[in-house]
């Protein structure tokens, strides 16, 4: 069920890195956060392409660029959920929400994880997190997020809210996770 969500995670994930890579250096001087987005959006490239040593390479090279850039440390997070590595994965997420906590991608995509991981409560407020955040412009996303959490847990009275919400912003989303919702109840 969520395999197919963390695909949209890193859609959307991967577009975030590759619109913060989009803006031109002005100065001369070497900019170790801009290194740094170059070098994720290189790492992340290359977890899509399965080439596991270069992505992680890359991935070090901008943690050692910009040891306190939160997109950093959230694209380790993603990096180690991918590979399984659910304790590295967690660590990463918090350090990248401890170092800007109004990132609601960030914010989001933990609570995907979290969910994935059966810790419920903790995704909820994660997810609630992400949609208190200003600026975040991905509400869909969380709130077919917390809808799928809410079925995973068997909640169906939180489903039906969650997925009431979306179907305000994204119908045709909506849609999809009834039918989804509908197939799981004739198993």
């Amino acid at each position: 069920m969520f395999k197919r969500n963390f695909k949209t995670q890193s859609a959307v994930l991967f577009s975030l890195f590759l619109s913060a890579c989009v803006s031109q250096q002005t100065e001369p001087d070497f900019d170790k956060q801009q290194a740094a987005k170059a070098r994720i959006e290189l790492g992340l490239g290359y977890l899509h392409q399965q080439n596991i040593t270069q992505a992680k390479l890359n991935l070090d090279k901008a943690l050692s660029h910009a040891p306190n850039y939160y997109l950093v440390h959230s694209a380790l997070a993603y990096f180690y959920q991918m590979q399984g590595e659910t304790e590295k994965a967690d660590s990463a997420y918090r350090t990248a929400i401890k170092l800007d906590s109004k990132q609601g991608d960030v914010l989001n995509n933990y609570g995907a994880f979290l969910c994935g991981q059966g810790e419920f409560e903790q995704a909820y407020q994660r997810f609630q997190q992400a949609l208190n955040t200003p600026n975040y412009y991905h509400q869909a996303d969380t709130y077919e997020n917390l809808a799928l959490c809410n079925l995973s847990a068997k909640n169906t009275a939180l489903f039906q809210q969650n997925l009431a919400q979306l179907e305000k912003i994204a119908p045709e989303r909506a849609a999809k996770l009834t039918q989804l919702f509908q197939q799981s109840r004739t198993k």
